[in-house]
């Protein structure tokens, strides 16, 4: 069982081990929220660099989907519904449904993909999840 409290501190410790583990440079200081965000709801299936596995995952990089419509990326995100952008049969892998982040979890992570990775996109704010989440659900 984890000690309250440390578990943000543990998801940081994985995610410098895991980028160290695939050569890459862990970052320098603790990780951000967004980092932790994404160290513990993204980073098996998308890799440390947000390059995806071939054939199975789809890359955070250099790809449309993280840096355009953030209406679109969060309807991927937190109820599955597939971009246009990604073609079906290209990658094996399901997008699971992270909806349970509150707004503003889900407002840190998908900023933190749209400003890494190379991508230069701008920020998702809370206020964007809430209205996703409203639309989703018909009002």
């Amino acid at each position: 069982m984890i000690a309250p409290g440390r578990g943000a501190a543990l998801a940081g410790a994985a995610a410098a081990l895991l980028l160290a583990g695939c050569g890459q440079k862990p970052p320098a200081g603790p990780p951000s929220p967004g980092q932790r965000l994404y160290a513990a709801n993204c980073l098996a299936c998308h890799q440390p660099g947000g390059e995806g596995v071939p054939g199975v995952q789809p890359p955070l990089a250099g790809t449309p989907v993280p840096t355009g419509d953030p209406q679109v990326l969060l309807r991927w995100v937190m109820f599955g519904e597939r971009p246009a952008a990604l073609p079906r049969g290209r990658y094996s892998g399901m997008m699971p449904q992270f909806g349970y982040l509150s707004d503003e979890d889900l407002a840190v992570l998908l900023s933190y993909v749209r400003s890494s990775f190379g991508n230069h996109a701008a920020p998702v704010t809370p206020a964007m999840v809430a209205a996703a989440r409203s639309a989703h659900r018909g009002g």
